[in-house]
């Protein structure tokens, strides 16, 4: 076998960064055991790398170097997998002993029940899902405290007792200290007695018990563990392990070869720094950095060589920045900085975007325009999930389909979602929003046009329904109704469809545990979908991984009301993730973990802001930092330092683009501090040039590619207000009174409901509004002046009260304005009795009446229908509108704008109502009936004109009403006259539902 395994040469090399890790370590394999000769060499090693992607990677590089049709491939697994692993042959004696790794959901569950075994014990009144919560963070301090010990022997639990000496403050921590027993004590029991391990001490314990098998019988054949940083305890110790056997090679990913001895020091207490973790690796082997040499087989370039450099001082530590001019001055060949700096960037180049938005468009541009060069890659690496949603979204707006390699969350996938849905309708069955969302699901079997039916005519509007049974009586009405009623056709299969759903209605109120509404939660899938696919394929697999998890989590927090269910499997299927396709052959996108030892021609580094890239470390809600430290749990800072050594790994490549955002999720951001030292680094080494050095070619520059992109092309200026002029003969001829003031106030609402027959949707779930709350008293007036019935007010309130529920007001709000409306009750009915002795006869309520007549020779009809009409002793009548808002004013009705009572009074004088026959009318009185009570009559003779207008009788009112409508009429009989979207919009007094099919925001400041 070749010098790369001889017994006297070196064990541990590095691989510089910007090399494509995997492709050389491959062609070194290769080189050195020489396949086409002996393919059974290379099937024999054993091989580590950080992750199944990396695995992947390196078979692939393998088979390429090779240049071989097929090739025996070495046993390579990932690090991350290894206590998951069927241990190597020659450790599996060893590793067969050790209790399996309990599960995440099964931990966070045993945790919560301790957690809340301690609440109770103090007295402490926390609802189940503030346990859950405090278990998830005990275990986050379990993993960092397994991942990330400084001691060989752990994390010294025991010292916790000690680290308070000061009185005052032992007592507060007396409370933390008891409360984390629960992993220091209660938990270590709990495993011992369950038989099983924390997932990363088990790991721990493997590579410990692989490194036993080797030293007690070391492989005679090569074990190699490449690309780790031994960043964690198991890594270090693995490390350790391959380095002692006598074919075993380390290869390290980007050391700093040539760190001066005081540097090296100084970085080993710097935990942000990306040579920390490298350098704490090679004190625990007693080696330092220029021990360790390259990689056979790599020649760097000078341009590679300036980039490492600069790239390592944009890094440096703060107290080092200082002298950082004088720093290029001594790596510059020659002492020639600005060269220095200018080869170095060169394949470099740094965007500022306006936005994420404006930064997801950018790479997104960047990666398509890769694939114009035929067989060129480029990866996208960014930590920001929602970055990387976006770019993947617009990439498939072009017809190219590049999925995350994080995979979507269950949550987003068609039966994650549909899952999601399913709990939320059983929390509240009737809920017409939730009861749409589930129906309306694309995998649900029900019929399309049955369920879309059902939306428009049984389920939108204000929900007249409080539970389930109220919705089927709702359902029953409809359909039983005096007045158009709904298609009996149609009964059958929207009570088919109800029966079944009925089936599955829980108990609202009811606290269930897991164990009862899981099951429940798959029968109701298992009949949404009629057929096995909610558990087929990947969705599958994590869909029942998930309600197994949720069975763990639940059966510690006991019976919970639905509403906890449907919120923590909102949560769970949020963070569960599965993959969202095939990988694209020549783009990719990663995060910085799936990115580790991967290459691409061209390198995009999205998310370049603090906060982002690197993240803040997340808040400890139970250990500060110097406690932390004292016990031997490595300082939250180490995660930015191997942040910091993911960046590097990949700016050093051959060509890359930073990305960085002045705003992000609409907030102003900071670039991160990577970016900030790579400007102040670059302008001291060339002053006003560095922008431009950094920036892109200028004929190459995305972001003028996003703006040609974005900025529509210019045509010439036209006109976007509709003016549709219809033929004469498809115009409306019958109105009723109200659809008059719309004809004058928006013709094109006229046009859009007459000629279109659009009309707009009610939402569903929609709160009570004045429609509803008019229609609710007219009703129950009307039934008050029906005969025998108690005038009181008393029985009027219960009746407006009872209308107002049916109608879909919340009890709530009519409880809350009782006292106001039963003040308006009784001084209607004062105002009543004060007036009854003009009546003569009965009352006629909601009557309706029409009018007809010709104008131009075509027939037109006016309809209304009056609240209330008068008899006076006189033969005249009194025509009554009831408001539950602020009625019209009367310089508003004599102008023409709110004609409908003056046209009731026109039907009443031309014999519209049938009841009365032709009849003058001697009143036109508005009575506000709402939350407060007032009466407005129209008109000079009856007392109560407007001293701003002349006085005018109400026969006069009429008479003008009569000749404006004529005239309005008139006008819309001609063919030239178009239906505008309100002409004198000063006039409306109300949002239209029309206004964005008239597309009113394009041309209302055009007017």
């Amino acid at each position: 076998m070749s010098k790369l395994f001889a017994p006297d040469g070196p064990r541990l090399y590095t691989m510089p960064p910007g090399v494509d890790f995997l492709t050389k370590l491959a062609e070194g394999l290769i080189t050195a055991l020489d396949p086409a000769s002996n393919p059974q060499r290379l099937a024999d090693i054993l091989i580590y790398v950080p992750n199944a992607r990396s695995a992947r990677g390196l078979a692939t590089a393998l088979l390429n170097a090779s240049g071989l049709p097929a090739l025996m491939m070495p046993d390579i697994r990932a690090l991350g997998n290894l206590e998951q692993d069927e241990p190597p042959a020659s450790a599996e004696a060893a590793l067969a002993d050790l209790p399996p790794a309990i599960s995440s959901a099964h931990r966070i569950g045993e945790l919560t029940k301790l957690v809340i075994r301690y609440f109770k014990a103090h007295n402490l009144d926390q609802p189940a899902t503030s346990a859950l919560t405090a278990a998830r963070e005990l275990a986050r301090l379990l993993d960092q405290a397994a991942l990330s010990s400084t001691n060989e022997s752990g994390v010294d639990w025991a010292t916790l007792e000690t680290l308070v000496t000061d009185h005052e403050l032992s007592r507060h921590w007396e409370h933390s200290l008891e409360f984390l027993k629960i992993i220091t004590q209660q938990w270590p029991a709990r495993l011992e007695n369950a038989k099983a391990m924390d997932p990363y001490a088990r790991r721990y314990a493997a590579a410990e018990a692989v490194a036993m098998a080797w030293d007690e019988t070391p492989p005679d054949t090569p074990v190699i563990l490449a690309g780790s940083t031994g960043a964690t305890p198991a890594s270090r110790l693995l490390m350790k392990a391959v380095l002692n056997l006598p074919k075993g090679l380390v290869v390290l990913p980007g050391l700093d070869q040539g760190l001066p001895e005081a540097a090296r020091k100084t970085l080993a207490m710097v935990p942000s720094h990306p040579q920390h973790a490298l350098i704490g690796a090679l004190d625990s082997l007693d080696l330092k950095p220029a021990d360790v040499p390259e990689w056979p087989g790599h020649a760097s370039s000078a341009n590679l060589s300036a980039r490492q450099k600069l790239i390592h001082e944009t890094l440096a530590p703060a107290d080092q920045t200082a002298d950082w001019t004088q720093r290029l001055r001594a790596l510059a060949p020659e002492g020639d900085s600005a060269a220095f700096v200018s080869s170095a960037l060169s394949g470099l180049s740094l965007i500022e975007a306006a936005d994420d938005m404006d930064e997801a468009g950018i790479a997104a541009l960047l990666m398509r325009e890769t694939l114009e060069r035929p067989g060129e890659t480029a990866a996208l690496v960014t930590p920001d999930a929602g970055l990387a949603e976006q770019v993947s979204a617009r990439l498939k707006h072009w017809g190219v389909d590049v999925s995350p390699s994080a995979g979507q969350p269950l949550s987003q996938s068609p039966m994650g979602a549909l899952t999601v849905l399913a709990m939320d309708w059983l929390v509240e069955p009737s809920h017409p929003v939730r009861l749409m969302a589930m129906l309306g699901h694309e995998l649900v079997h029900y019929d399309r046009g049955l369920v879309l039916w059902i939306d428009k005519h049984i389920l939108r509007g204000p929900r007249a329904w409080s539970d389930w049974p109220g919705l089927r009586m709702h359902i029953d009405s409809l359909f039983d109704a005096e007045e158009r009623p709904l298609p009996p056709h149609q009964r059958p299969a929207v009570n088919a469809l109800f029966d079944a759903l009925e089936a599955f209605c829980l108990e609202p109120d009811e606290a269930v545990s897991g164990n009862d509404v899981l099951p429940h939660l798959t029968r109701v899938l298992e009949h949404l979908t009629q057929t096995p696919g909610p558990w087929a394929g990947e969705s599958g697999r994590a869909l029942s991984t998930l309600l197994e998890t949720l069975s763990d989590l639940t059966e510690a927090l006991g019976p919970l009301p639905l509403s906890t269910h449907a919120e923590l499997l909102a949560n769970e299927a949020a963070m569960a993730r599965i993959s969202s396709g095939s990988a694209h052959p020549r783009l990719a996108i990663y995060g910085p973990l799936e990115a580790r030892l991967q290459a691409a021609d061209h390198i995009i580094l999205g998310g370049l802001n603090e906060g982002v890239w690197p993240a803040q470390p997340a808040p400890d809600m139970f250990l500060p930092r110097i406690f932390r430290r004292q016990i031997g749990i490595a300082d939250p800072d180490t995660r930015i330092g191997l942040s910091a050594h993911d960046y590097a790994q990949l700016a050093c490549a051959p060509q890359v683009t930073l990305l960085t955002s002045k705003r992000r999720e609409d907030k102003p951001a900071v670039a991160s501090r990577w970016i900030w030292r790579l400007k102040t680094l670059v302008a001291g080494a060339i002053g006003d040039e560095a922008e431009t050095a950094l920036a892109p070619p200028a004929d190459a520059d995305p972001r003028d590619w996003l703006q040609a992109l974005e900025t529509p092309p210019q045509t010439a200026a036209i006109d976007t207000r509709p003016l549709p002029r219809p033929a004469v003969e498809h115009r409306p001829t019958r109105f009723s009174v109200s659809r008059i003031e719309d004809l004058i106030r928006d013709p094109y609402k006229i046009y859009c409901q007459y000629i279109l027959r659009l009309y707009p949707l009610d939402r569903l779930n929609l709160p009570a509004d004045a429609r509803l709350r008019g229609s609710a008293i007219h009703k129950a007036l009307e039934d008050f002046e029906q005969d025998g019935t108690p005038k009181t007010a008393d029985y009027l309130t219960t009746l407006i009260e009872e209308q107002l529920r049916m109608g879909g007001e919340a009890d709530a709000d009519i409880i809350a304005l009782r006292e106001r409306r039963r003040q308006t009750v009784e001084d209607y009915l004062s105002w009543r009795a004060e007036t009854a002795h003009k009546i003569a006869g009965d009352v006629i309520t909601e009557e309706k009446g029409r009018y007809t007549f010709t104008l131009g020779g075509r027939e037109y009809v006016l309809e209304g229908t009056a609240d209330r009409i008068e008899k006076r002793h006189d033969g005249a009548i009194a025509i009554l509108d009831f408001k539950t808002g602020k009625p019209p004013s009367e310089p508003q009705v004599r102008a023409g704008l709110s004609p409908q009572m003056p046209l009731q009074g026109l039907i009443a004088r031309e014999g519209g109502y049938d009841r009365l026959g032709a009849r003058e009318v001697d009143a036109l009185t508005y009575i506000r009936f709402g939350t407060q009570f007032d009466v407005r009559e129209i008109g000079e003779e009856n007392g109560r004109g407007s001293s701003k207008l002349e006085p005018a009788s109400v026969a006069d009112i009429i008479k003008d009403a009569e000749d404006g409508l004529i005239k309005l009429l008139t006008a819309f009989a001609n063919p030239d006259e178009p239906y505008r979207s309100q002409p004198k919009p000063e006039r409306v007094n109300y949002a239209s539902d029309y206004a964005r099919l008239a597309r009113r925001d394009e041309w209302e400041g055009e007017q």
